[in-house]
């Protein structure tokens, strides 16, 4: 999920960078350099979340429960 909101960063970003090179309009062209430094912030801080959780590790059982032994099993 949060790849996907990268993705969707990346292309508003650059979306905004041309707009900003093709409007005429100075505060229009301001404007849209502001979205772009924005949304260039959000990137950065997506990065670092996305690499922060990849990094740790990551036990399955903590969303699932641990499977229990058969029935007349003890556990090993």
């Amino acid at each position: 999920m949060l790849h996907d909101c990268l993705r969707d960063k990346i292309l508003a970003q650059a979306f905004y960078n041309k707009q900003a090179i093709h409007v005429i309009n100075p505060a229009a062209r301001g404007l849209f350099l502001k979205f772009r430094d924005e949304e260039m912030a959000h990137i950065e801080l997506l990065q670092r979340e996305i690499g922060a959780i990849e990094a740790r590790p990551f036990s399955v059982h903590k969303i699932l429960p641990q499977p229990r032994p058969p029935v007349g099993r003890e556990p090993e």
